[in-house]
C-alpha cells in the first residue's frame, strides 16, 4: 500500500532536517559557557561533568521533543497526514532522531573552538546532509547510487524508516533496522562527545 498524500513524506523530511538544524545550533551556546567559563565555574563548584553533560543533553533533546510534537500535531490537524498502521514506530522514530541529534550537538561543541566556528559547522552540516539524507526529495525516487551515498547520514535512515511506515504503508518491524542504526549513530556521537568533553579545556 502507498499513500498518494504528498505530506506523507514531505513533512517527516523537514521534521528530521529541523530538528537535527536547531540542535546542532546548541552547540554555539555549550562553547559560548566554555568561553565564558561558565563550565569552569561549575567544575569548579563540585558540579560533576556527567551531570553537566545530562543537562546540556536534556535542554537540547527536550526542544527537539517540542519540535517533533508541533510537526506532528500541525501535520495530522492542517495537511491530514496518516501515520500509516504503526504510529508508535513514526512517534520512536522521531525520538531516535532528537537523541540522535542532541547527542551530535555535544559532539560538535567539544571540536569547535569559537562560538562562531560551532555555528557555522552546524549550519554547513545541516545543509549537506539535509539534501543527502532525502530531506528535500523522497529517497525512493532517487538514484540508486544516490541511496547508498544517503545511508552514510543519520537523515537517510530516519526517512527511509518514515518513507517505510508513512508512504508504504509498513508494520513496525520493518522500521526496526533504520531505528537501530539511528540508535546507533546515538551512541557513536555521544561516546565521542563524552570522551572530548573530559578531555576538552573547559
Amino acid at each position: 500500500m502507498t499513500t498518494g498524500n504528498p505530506s506523507s513524506y514531505v513533512i517527516p523530511g523537514y521534521l528530521v532536517m529541523f530538528v537535527f538544524f536547531t540542535s546542532t545550533l546548541a552547540a554555539e551556546s555549550i562553547v559560548r559557557e566554555r568561553q565564558n567559563h561558565t563550565l569552569e565555574r561549575l567544575l569548579a563548584g563540585s558540579v560533576r561533568r556527567e551531570a553537566i553533560l545530562g543537562g546540556i543533553f536534556t535542554g537540547t533533546a527536550a526542544k527537539g521533543l517540542i519540535q517533533i510534537l508541533i510537526f506532528w500535531a500541525v501535520g495530522i490537524l492542517v495537511f491530514d497526514i496518516d501515520l500509516g498502521f504503526s504510529p508508535c514506530a513514526v512517534v520512536l522514530l522521531s525520538i531516535l532522531m532528537v537523541i540522535m541529534s542532541s547527542a551530535f550537538a555535544i559532539m560538535l561543541a567539544t571540536f569547535a573552538k569559537t562560538q562562531r566556528s560551532a555555528g557555522s559547522i552546524a549550519v554547513l552540516t545541516s545543509l549537506a546532509l539535509a539534501p543527502l539524507g532525502g530531506c528535500w526529495w523522497p529517497l525512493f525516487t532517487l538514484p540508486k547510487w544516490m541511496q547508498l551515498i544517503a545511508k552514510i547520514t543519520p537523515h537517510g535512515w530516519a526517512n527511509a524508516g518514515f518513507n517505510k511506515l508513512m508512504v508504504f504503508g509498513a508494520g513496525f518491524s520493518a522500521a526496526v533496522p533504520e531505528m537501530i542504526v539511528l540508535g546507533c549513530f546515538a551512541a557513536a556521537f555521544g561516546i565521542i562527545a563524552v570522551w572530548r568533553f573530559r578531555t576538552s579545556a573547559v
